[in-house]
């Protein structure tokens, strides 16, 4: 291979020198070519075709090379300005979205001034994931103390069941820990919204203790009755999602879809 390689350089070689050969001839003879450089010409002309091509394919595909450099740079440089126009945009609707939550918030407490209220951002959960309990940045060095009640504009979340001087945690209504005087808003029949274990995975809890006299549905809504000394009266709880019975028919008790997302609380309202 490598003697095939060296024949065809040298070859080329010969042939390169032919044409400068042909090109001194013709600069010698003043453009009036002789009979040999007519046979030179004649005989190397097809070769110097070759080679002007040979010449012209390389020159091209360097072109196309340095060409589609630049369109690789301009594409890359895009596609950086791209990402950075959908962070600039993902900044703003973050930005919208939490002004929203704290204009609810800000209406919430206008509409109860009777309680004295402290805002808070929540800044982690519980480790079983399931949103039955939630960590916030306030603490007894503003006020706040065991048995204070957390809420967003959506409704209740639940209590402070332990507290440092500025951080607390909150037991939420889905926790099976958990246990809330509540009212039906249609009827004003009393119960307790309390928390499950299994149904804390899907975020639900339930009503028990309804009196048999009761008239439940599917949707009716719930809010706090004031009932037990901790929470107010007049704070939404969440709605009827199912009602389970037994097999005479009797109500066992229901299943309450609470208002709140635990799994997207952000900033909370406690109130003292």
């Amino acid at each position: 291979m490598s003697f095939l390689k060296n024949k065809v350089v040298i070859t080329l070689i010969i042939i390169l020198a032919a044409v400068l050969a042909l090109a001194g001839v013709a600069g010698l003879t003043g453009g009036s070519a002789s009979p040999v450089a007519h046979a030179v010409r004649l005989v190397f002309s097809p070769v110097q075709r070759a080679v002007s091509a040979v010449g012209s394919s390389v020159s091209g595909a360097v072109g196309f090379v340095w060409e589609m450099h630049g369109y690789k740079e301009e594409n890359e440089r895009l596609v950086l300005e791209m990402n950075e126009l959908r962070k600039e945009n993902r900044s703003v609707a973050d930005y919208k979205t939490e002004n929203e939550r704290l204009k609810e918030l800000l209406d919430l407490k206008e509409q109860h001034p009777e309680f004295n209220t402290t805002a808070a951002n929540v800044i982690s959960y519980g480790t079983n994931n399931w949103g039955d309990y939630a960590e916030i940045n306030r603490g007894t060095a503003v006020g706040l103390s065991l048995d204070s009640v957390v809420v967003t504009a959506a409704g209740v979340v639940g209590r402070i069941t332990e507290i440092g001087p500025n951080w607390a945690k909150v037991s939420t209504i889905i926790n099976s820990d958990h246990a809330v005087g509540a009212k039906v808003t249609r009827t004003g029949d009393v119960a307790i919204v309390e928390g499950d274990v299994l149904l804390a995975k899907d975020g639900y809890c339930k009503m028990s203790f309804l009196s048999k006299d009761a008239s439940l549905v599917t949707g009716d809504i719930l809010e706090t009755s004031g009932l037990g000394g901790v929470y107010p009266a007049g704070l939404s709880i969440g709605k009827i999602r199912e009602i389970m019975s037994d097999s005479s028919g009797a109500m066992q008790y229901a299943v309450v879809e609470p208002f709140c997302d635990f799994d997207n609380l952000h900033e909370v309202l406690v109130i003292k």
